[in-house]
């Protein structure tokens, strides 16, 4: 499906710091021109609206409108992504997904740093989020038909609470447990390599229907190349992350963000592996993986 994937705001309440726009919290992105964008979209083949942030759910006159306007366009999937924090006070809001999801295919993918408080808020930066993203994840489970997905950013610090967050997330039914590599080059105090990040994967008791990563290669999932998580991505995405800034058909190889090696082209799955985070560049050489053949 084409999809659009629209920053609704770089503003949030929790300061985590590994969040890769977390430098952006000044930009300002206006609801006029984010209706302009949402009708652009759909005309450009969209037909998938992710909304994103900062934190999407906290301007919540800004987020209702959005979806709004999206329905009454056409658009036929929707993904929210969220650390729960607008949606535990906003009353308007559930209403709204009650109502909204008995019609439309909408998911709500939550951002998990830790199985507890304590890790959790100590990775948010903000006391009392997990108790705002639990209290939101029930909300949606009970009160409404909306899909939930998790994702989770492996770092140094939860790296042994993996299973604990699946554990206590696979209660929600969560279509999608998805663990990401940090994307985040100047903090290596925290970030995880590909290579241990995927053996940490390796060992969890998830599903293989649920799991999905982020940021990892395929020759580092070799045998479990269907958890591979770009796999199931759009296959056209556009962008909408700065203001007039509509970006189509995005590439994030060609915008420098990802790499490949040149003896990748020997791997029978080079057409549709993503590549790595430009940041893991010298570990992805030096780790003598080699081509799926």
């Amino acid at each position: 499906m084409h999809c659009l994937n629209l920053k609704l705001t770089y503003d949030c309440p929790n300061n985590c710091a590994f969040c890769f726009s977390r430098y952006m919290k000044s930009e300002i992105l206006s609801l006029d021109n984010l209706l302009v964008t949402i009708e652009k979209g759909y005309r450009n083949g969209a037909r998938e609206l992710v909304l994103s942030g900062g934190e999407p759910t906290i301007h919540e006159e800004k987020f209702l409108k959005c979806l709004t306007a999206a329905d009454r366009i056409g658009y036929e999937k929707y993904i929210i992504q969220t650390n729960g924090s607008g949606i535990a006070v906003g009353e308007s809001i559930i209403n709204f997904l009650a109502d909204f999801s008995k019609r439309r295919d909408v998911a709500i993918s939550f951002s998990i740093h830790g199985a507890n408080s304590k890790t959790h808020d100590e990775l948010s930066c903000t006391s009392g989020a997990f108790d705002k993203l639990i209290l939101a994840m029930k909300k949606i489970f009970v009160e409404t038909a909306c899909t939930i997905y998790t994702n989770t950013v492996i770092t140094r610090r939860n790296l042994n609470e993996l299973q604990s967050i699946a554990d206590f997330v696979k209660s929600f039914n969560p279509e999608i447990i998805q663990f990401a590599v940090m994307h985040a080059p100047d903090l290596k105090s925290l970030s995880v390599g590909l290579k241990e990040s995927a053996l940490a994967i390796r060992k969890l008791n998830i599903s293989r229907d649920v799991l999905k990563t982020e940021g990892i290669p395929y020759c580092f999932m070799y045998g479990l190349e269907e958890c591979v998580g770009e796999s199931y991505w759009p296959e056209v995405l556009d962008i909408y992350n700065r203001e007039g800034n509509y970006l189509a058909d995005f590439n994030q190889r060609e915008h420098g963000m990802r790499w490949k090696a040149a003896f990748c082209k020997e791997c029978l799955l080079n057409e549709i592996c993503a590549g790595i985070w430009t940041e893991h560049k010298a570990e992805f050489l030096n780790s003598n993986v080699r081509p799926i053949k």
